[in-house]
């Protein structure tokens, strides 16, 4: 199944008669099972949605923070006037991510949101980095003190970032402006750089080796399953595990998301290939421009965790601007599979040869543009589900 390019009249009508005709057909049980009705609603949802002070309004912040493959990889504690940010190490992406790098950018994601949120509510974070030297899971201790309310666009953009996954309009490029603005989200490069393509030459290089990128992560089969144990196609999953990828979060139209929801599960061989064509044709095909984030030293968590904080203020202040944004990291992913298998340095080479400057090193690579389709939410855990006793296993 392929995605379409957009809903003109004809195709609406079309996809309508199509979904009607399964739903007379008997296929209503299918709609419910799926959540056809449902689609960001119910207990799943409910954090985009909700308001809390104090304390817990920092941390329903935290909880809407990106993450990679929506696993959630985080625990907290809360203190009389900090917060403890602790890796869950049990929701790891596996051979996706053996280096731990994708779990610990999505906890930079969500520091960086308490940190934002923080100041909005009047508090002064001051962020210690791995405060326990024996303990990599122990992210970093946010002290925080009284201060003055600062509110920001960022702050109101939290609930409404999402994660923008369908195909960007070609005849809207983003502006020099918008690129300069965002490299000046980033004013101390020392650790965490941020690069920028967008001239066509750089755009299809890119592109290619995205493509090629993703077609060696679904020839190993061991990578490739974790995306199997990430996906949440049926509604008791979605409302059972609060996690992972969604249909609604693909970004496709709303009636092919329907029909999507409404036939039987593809091939592990028809998704993967799917995946393939929606990648080179609607995603990297319709890219204004791509981004790059990166560190110097691919070893130092510290560098990682600020990259994703890094992320975090670009996707914020992009839903600000109504710029769709999207992470595609096939290409660090198979650099840090490489380096695990001890396999000869493709990707990694790709990488280095994109950057041109080899003292840094990419974690986050990412496409642009000004989206044609709404991003839905992706469902999250709630605040119970996430306070932990830091000591715990």
């Amino acid at each position: 199944m392929e995605i379409m390019e957009g809903i003109n009249r004809r195709n609406f009508i079309k996809g309508s008669a199509v979904v009607g005709g399964m739903l007379a057909a008997g296929g209503l049980w299918r709609a419910v099972e799926t959540g056809i009705f449902n689609a960001g609603q119910g207990p799943a949802y409910e954090a985009w949605g909700k308001s809390y002070g104090g304390f817990e309004g920092l941390i329903n912040a935290a909880i809407l923070a990106a993450n990679a493959h929506n696993s959630q990889p985080w625990l907290f504690k809360l203190g009389d006037s900090s917060i403890d940010v602790k890796a869950d190490t049990n929701r790891n992406l596996g051979p996706a991510d053996p280096y731990l790098r994708e779990m610990y950018i999505s906890l930079g994601c969500a520091v960086e949101n308490i940190t934002i949120a923080a100041k909005a509510m009047g508090y002064s974070p001051q962020i210690t980095y791995f405060p326990n030297e024996q303990d990599n899971r122990h992210i970093a201790k946010m002290e925080l003190a009284a201060g003055i309310p600062f509110y920001s666009e960022l702050h109101a953009a939290i609930p409404k970032r999402h994660m923008n996954r369908g195909p960007y309009d070609t005849n809207h490029p983003v502006s020099q402006e918008a690129i300069e603005a965002l490299m000046n989200l980033n004013p101390e490069e020392s650790a965490v750089k941020l690069f920028v393509f967008d001239s066509p030459k750089d755009k299809l290089r890119i592109g290619e080796a995205m493509v090629e990128a993703t077609k060696a992560f679904i020839a190993d089969k061991e990578q490739i399953a974790v995306d199997s144990k990430w996906t949440r196609l049926s509604w008791k999953d979605i409302e059972k595990y609060k996690d992972g990828i969604t249909i609604d979060s693909q970004g496709l139209p709303a009636f092919i998301r329907v029909i999507a929801k409404m036939l039987p599960p593809m091939s592990q061989e028809k998704n993967n290939q799917f995946w393939l064509d929606t990648l080179k044709n609607k995603q990297v095909g319709t890219a204004a421009a791509f981004g790059f984030i990166a560190v110097r030293d691919l070893a130092d968590y510290q560098q990682i965790v600020k990259a994703g904080q890094l992320w975090q203020r670009i996707h914020l202040w992009a839903t600000v601007q109504g710029l769709g944004m999207q992470i595609i990291n096939q290409l660090s992913e198979r650099r840090d599979r490489e380096l695990a298998l001890g396999l000869p340095h493709r990707f990694g080479d790709t990488l280095r040869e994109i950057l041109k400057v080899p003292q840094w090193h990419s974690v986050i690579q990412f496409r642009m543009g000004y989206p044609t389709i709404e991003a839905l939410p992706s469902p999250r855990r709630p605040i119970k589900d996430v306070i932990s006793n830091l000591n715990a296993s």
